[in-house]
């Protein structure tokens, strides 16, 4: 097999012997003789007209050229290793490591959870919860559900969930909201930052000036929800987070009156680096579970 007219055993026999600095070394890795890696080597460094190694009596050391090389040819390895992985070998096996914001974790993942661990009875799903913007940069995981704008250099987003706002409540005070201007006679409750609440909804649906009973301010939603459950007020969620969750037979939506937010639910990965078999199957099943149009 050739790669730009280099054969690949002529690669992995240069990473074996740059990676040990030891011709012996690699030939015992790669079960050949000492003199088949030398002999690849140099029809390797004739090939690139370049030294790759400082030859001692005793030693081997990486020339400047052949340090540089030795990054490349590793990484080119590790992609190709890995993509005949994904394409050839099972998708079903393996760990994903996950970030996934707490609300959508707890009120929508985790209810459906169970379906793809059906599917993929193999594979070991490692999760680490995330909130804000804050705590995305030290996260090392494959796949990542942020909440936000879906603006982060160096990613891939897609948007998972409706960005529109309903407002909830607990059974109990359904009756006494018949309009918009009902809720304000009630206890709000807010969720911190997040860039669209009740003000919006309020600008959109009433007239005037109108200032709750009582205002709370959260940090999430699941928060929120579990407050308008306990009939402390009335919060503001996306349906698709109600839909299908613990919250569905305890908070009811009553006015159809939604306003549309610019955060929401995205899948977000790294561009830079491909997805394994367990990421690429997560991935798929999130697709198809969430409703989302697939990008042509």
């Amino acid at each position: 097999m050739f790669i730009g007219n280099l054969q690949l055993n002529w690669l992995r026999t240069f990473e074996a012997a740059g990676r040990h600095l030891s011709f012996s070394l690699a030939a015992a890795e790669l079960n050949m003789s000492q003199s088949a890696v030398s002999q690849q080597v140099k029809l390797l460094e004739h090939k690139l007209g370049k030294s790759l190694f400082k030859r001692q009596t005793r030693s081997i050391q990486l020339t400047i050229e052949g340090r540089a090389y030795l990054d490349v040819v590793q990484e080119g390895l590790q992609r190709l290793s890995l993509g005949m992985k994904n394409i050839f070998g099972s998708v079903a096996e393996g760990v994903l490591d996950l970030s996934v914001n707490n609300t959508f974790a707890q009120l929508w993942l985790v209810p459906r959870l169970g379906r793809f661990m059906e599917l993929h009875p193999k594979l070991s799903l490692r999760m680490l919860q995330t909130n804000w913007d804050i705590d995305y940069p030290t996260s090392r995981a494959e796949l990542e559900i942020r909440y936000g704008s879906g603006n982060w250099p160096g990613f891939e987003v897609r948007s998972l969930l409706s960005h529109q706002l309903q407002p909830y409540c607990c059974v109990q005070f359904v009756n006494t909201l018949r309009t918009p201007n009902d809720l304000f006679g009630a206890p709000l409750i807010d969720v911190l930052g997040t860039p669209s609440g009740w003000r919006d909804w309020q600008h959109r649906y009433t007239l005037g000036q109108h200032e709750p009973i009582h205002r709370f301010n959260v940090d999430s939603y699941e928060i929120a929800a579990s407050m308008a459950i306990e009939g402390m007020g009335i919060c503001l969620l996306p349906d698709d987070l109600v839909k299908g969750s613990r919250l569905e037979p305890h908070l009811v939506c009553p006015l159809n009156a939604p306003i549309d937010s610019s955060a929401g639910y995205f899948m977000a990965r790294r561009t830079d680096r491909p997805l394994s078999g367990p990421a690429l199957a997560f991935n798929s099943w999130l697709i198809t579970e969430s409703g989302v149009v697939p990008d042509i």
